[in-house]
């Protein structure tokens, strides 16, 4: 794909030019860069460096540059240039060589591509894993859809597979800068440092990035800094305030850090994404990940927390039963007053669990209060219309709407100063106007209603194949599914949100959705459970809604990789967003429309969401203050998956583990063992942050695990009252919740391999898998 370097002598000085051909020989792709290094004080002053000098070497070049701040401290700084397959590795040497006065710096590098077939900047995609995909524009409206800008940087400990990749449409190449070595250091940021906003820093954490071009319409940038520079980002607020980290300088002094550029041709942007997660994955990554103990010993600890959070209350009206699992892991339980149903309480996901459970170890009581839960549901739960309600307020003996996840004190309180205590000033700033909005609505989300009647068709076929009839479940799920029949939009999708009699909602905008595909992404989660009904009723009429959605996911969210509505709450800008669990509901509904209609498009299409999904995943080992919560206790970041792109890296969550089977089943009709390795590091490295009498991470009792981490810094520059949540916190982290969709869905994932495979050992499994 490349050419040589080409160094040009300008004033007597030395930049490069690198050329891109296809494979036939024409050349599509230049990249320029003008000045090698850019050397930034701390004050301000920066210095444009070009080579003063280069020497030709077995695989590649040396070239110098020299340097002198404003202050009069010298540096030399040494880049290599080496050839690699489909491109060059430059590892950059920093050497301080006469300090007069103390200060910090940073080095920038740009690297100004263009596609020669190129008009402007829309004839661009780019993926920055976990934080760009394609333009972040859903909307329509022709700008990102959070940052509202693509210039963009996003520190190395915010990106999971430490690159940036850049797809030309009209030339069908694409370019990846990737940060070569893995950084191995880094410090707690203090609050004096982020009110700071630039300062000297000890750390071995960059940033890669992007921007369009000030020079012509028709180029972009890929951009390097050393130590990280974030030029508009939400890590301190919602305003976007750029930040940045500088090296402390000492004489004598040496620094290193390694870039690759890399090139190929590709068919589409989920291609040029995956080559570069594969060459991430060969070079970065362990697929081991250890583990203090067994994920046998995981499913035991995580089925007991459950199964003790079971309550009952036969005082109170219906006698609620379930369980009652949102509370901090620093207590046991917390206060039992709340009962979730789908998304993050899945009171039929943990059902079918514990039913699961007591098939394997024959205890009749985890069973009972199983079937006691989900008969509470079915008979005190669900509308005339079918549609399951999402929170009962068992104090209060009423339904509540709306607000899950880390957004949940809003269930509790309209009061600012008290929900300011718990969310920060800036999320309850963004959304107290929605919060108004939405207490005036009785409804409840698309994939909540869709996750509690999913789970309990699972659970009716799992009693049913025991030998036991529970009919009054199945007529539930016939009557939802019809339901959802009639709700579906001539498009083939359905909304995100309805009321609680089917009607669709459409305002706010930015909770709801803004355009038609926006609106429509609740097309990603009722194929799930209409394909299962179909399987064992064969009525058709189930199994042509599934289809027609599934299309409409592969036309409008595989396609462009635009994978969005998988999460249904958010801190601030929009709820409609693209997200890692967007990608994972759209992979599933192509594939389980898939394994009944055979058509092998949507079998590509889960293929393709498969694979982005990947670049949604930690591929590296973070590193943590070692005085953090994290840190102390040794938590691996490889295997986890980033939440949505507003936290861009910062907070990883739960959600990965439940899609494993799925993704198992795509490695093994696509025979990609690399998907396969992928369910492998998912499976095992989301262990990490679990309880467990060998590693207790200073929770209550064994089997907790919270929601999320912290990865990074995520809205810190907040007045801090406290806190219980996401926002607002440090790197190292937890965000104090736990709930049950957190070992419902790591359980889902550990009984499938214990029932599929008859082992949790992956080598076996992945063996398995090719051979089969």
């Amino acid at each position: 794909m490349f050419t040589d370097l080409e160094f040009v002598r300008q004033y007597e000085k030395y930049s490069i030019v690198i050329k891109g051909f296809h494979q036939e020989g024409e050349q599509k792709l230049e990249i320029f860069l003008d000045f090698p290094v850019v050397l930034q004080d701390i004050s301000g002053a920066g210095k444009k460096l070009r080579y003063d000098s280069y020497e030709k070497k077995e695989n590649g070049y040396e070239a110098l540059a020299s340097a002198e701040d404003l202050y009069g401290n010298k540096y030399e700084i040494t880049d290599v240039w080496s050839q690699e397959e489909n491109g060059y590795k430059l590892s950059r040497q920093v050497a301080c060589k006469e300090i007069k006065e103390k200060t910090g710096i940073r080095l920038t590098s740009e690297f100004r591509c263009r596609d020669l077939e190129a008009a402007d900047f829309s004839d661009y995609q780019f993926i920055i894993p976990g934080a760009l995909y394609n333009q972040n524009d859903t909307d329509g409206d022709g700008m990102d859809d959070y940052l509202g800008t693509f210039n963009q940087d996003y520190k190395d400990d915010r990106n999971p597979s430490l690159s940036v990749t850049a797809y030309g449409k009209k030339s069908r190449w694409f370019v990846s800068l990737i940060r070569g070595d893995l950084p191995k250091t880094d410090e707690t940021i203090t609050r004096e440092q982020i009110r700071a906003r630039h300062f000297i820093h000890h750390t071995d954490i960059g940033s890669l990035g992007i921007s369009p071009s000030e020079y012509r319409t028709q180029e972009f940038i890929l951009r390097c800094d050393y130590p990280f520079y974030e030029r508009n980002s939400f890590c301190l607020n919602v305003d976007g305030s750029e930040w940045s980290a500088y090296k402390e300088v000492v004489e004598n002094q040496v620094f290193c850090m390694e870039y690759l550029l890399y090139a190929r041709e590709a068919g589409s942007l989920t291609e040029a994404s995956w080559n570069t997660t594969r060459l991430q994955m060969q070079r970065i990554m362990d697929p081991d990940v250890e583990l203090s103990f067994t994920l046998e010993e995981a499913q035991h600890y995580r089925r007991e927390m459950i199964h003790n959070s079971y309550r009952e209350f036969p005082d109170k009206k219906g006698k609620p039963a379930g369980y009652f699992v949102h509370f901090s892991p620093r207590s046991r339980y917390g206060e039992q007053n709340l009962l979730e149903y789908g998304f993050c309480g899945a009171q039929t996901l943990l059902s079918l669990d514990m039913m699961e459970a007591a098939k394997e170890n024959g205890s009749e009581e985890y069973r009972e209060r199983a079937v006691k839960t989900v008969d509470y549901f079915v008979e005190n739960c669900i509308e005339e219309s079918g549609l399951p309600n999402g929170i009962y307020n068992v104090d209060k003996e009423e339904y509540v709407y709306w607000w899950t996840g880390i957004l949940f004190p809003f269930q509790y309180s309209d009061d600012r100063d008290e929900l300011e205590a718990y969310l920060g000033n800036q999320v309850v700033s963004s959304l107290m106007e929605i919060a108004g909005e939405l207490r005036k609505v009785k409804g409840n989300y698309c994939r909540s209603m869709v996750d509690s009647m999913h789970y309990l068709l699972r659970c009716y076929l799992f009693e049913k194949e025991s030998g036991i009839e529970h009919p009054k479940w199945l007529e539930a799920v016939v009557k939802f599914c019809d339901k959802l029949l009639e709700m579906q939009n001539g498009n083939g999708s359905w909304n995100r949100g309805y009321t609680m009699d089917g009607k669709p909602i459409t305002n706010p905008p930015q909770w709801f959705g803004a355009s038609e595909k926006e609106q429509g992404s609740g097309a990603i989660f009722p194929a799930q459970v209409l394909t299962e009904l179909y399987r064992f009723t064969k009525e058709e009429k189930y199994l042509r809604a599934a289809e027609r959605a599934a299309y409409f996911v592969y036309d409008n969210y595989a396609g462009n990789v635009e994978y969005i509505g998988g999460l249904n709450d958010t801190t601030h800008r929009k709820s409609v967003k693209i997200d890692a669990v967007g990608v994972m509901f759209a992979m599933r509904t192509m594939l389980v429309v898939y394994e009944q209609t055979r058509d092998v498009k949507l079998l590509a299409g889960a293929r393709d969401a498969a694979r982005i999904l990947a670049s949604w995943t930690y591929l590296w080992d973070i590193p943590f203050d070692k005085d953090t919560l994290l840190g102390k206790y040794g938590f691996k970041t490889t295997g986890w998956a980033v939440c949505d792109v507003i936290p861009a890296g910062s907070y990883v969550d739960c959600e990965f583990v439940e899609f494993i089977p799925e993704l198992l089943r795509i490695a093994e009709y696509c025979k990609d063992e690399d998907l396969a390795v992928l369910a492998k590091i998912v499976t095992r490295g989301m262990q990490h942050g679990l309880s467990m009498p060998q590693n207790m991470y200073g929770y209550a009792m064994p089997g907790v695990q919270c929601e999320g981490y912290m990865t990074s810094l995520w809205l810190a520059d907040t007045e801090y009252k406290g806190f219980s949540g996401a926002a607002a916190k440090n790197k190292g982290d937890d965000n104090d919740t736990c709930n049950g969709l957190v070992n419902g869905q790591a359980l889902l994932n550990l009984d499938y391999l214990s029932r599929e495979y008859r082992t949790m050992d992956f080598d076996t499994i992945i063996r398995q898998i090719m051979a089969g």
